[in-house]
């Protein structure tokens, strides 16, 4: 198999598997608490970097099975097609989520960010009408949280771009390029 094709299949395992860890993540999250991931700004640091770790960790390990060496074009390949992998399973995972698992969800969450928001408010001492007028402004939360198509499409492109902008910068990181060997210099004499 040439290396092209090894980077990308392993690329494909280690996406699936990343996946696949985001989602038991994202449920055991759930039903501890189904709004933390909405207000707790401590979890979505968290997350980031327990994902960031996991992406260096398999960054790294395609790097060895591929030999130990590889250009940024090559990294940059594995980690988007992880990247890929990673943002069509959120994005189908949070349309089943709150369509099949918990409908509610929306409602809950948009109710807990307001709370949320006003209690931030309040604890920088804003009057009650400058927190109702602030909420007012930022729109009906529920509405961006509902799984429509604009939504799911938005969702799904931010998180592109989030993961190309990740697999840009662990693929600079990454890259090692093969040190040059004397031994393939021409003798002179």
């Amino acid at each position: 198999m040439d290396k092209s094709a090894l980077i990308s299949k392993l690329a494909l395992k280690n996406g699936l598997m990343l996946a696949a860890v985001s989602v038991v993540l994202s449920l055991t999250l759930h039903f501890i608490d189904p709004v933390l991931i909405y207000t707790s700004f401590v979890a979505q640091i968290g997350i980031f970097i327990l994902f960031i770790v996991l992406l260096v960790v398999v960054g790294i390990n395609i790097r060895k099975e591929i030999g130990g060496f590889w250009t940024f074009g090559e990294a940059f390949k594995a980690f988007l097609i992880i990247s890929l992998i990673l943002a069509f399973t959120a994005t189908l995972y949070n349309v089943l989520l709150m369509k099949i698992i918990d409908p509610d969800l929306p409602a809950k969450a948009a109710a807990a960010i307001e709370d949320a928001q006003r209690a931030m408010m309040e604890k920088f001492g804003m009057a009650k009408e400058q927190i109702d007028e602030a909420i007012a402004k930022s729109g009906n939360m529920q509405e961006k949280l509902e799984p429509t198509f604009k939504n799911i499409f938005t969702s799904f492109g931010v998180s592109l771009a989030l993961y190309g902008v990740l697999s840009l910068i662990l693929s600079a990181i990454l890259k090692k390029k093969e040190p040059v060997r004397l031994d393939s210099f021409p003798k002179e004499g």
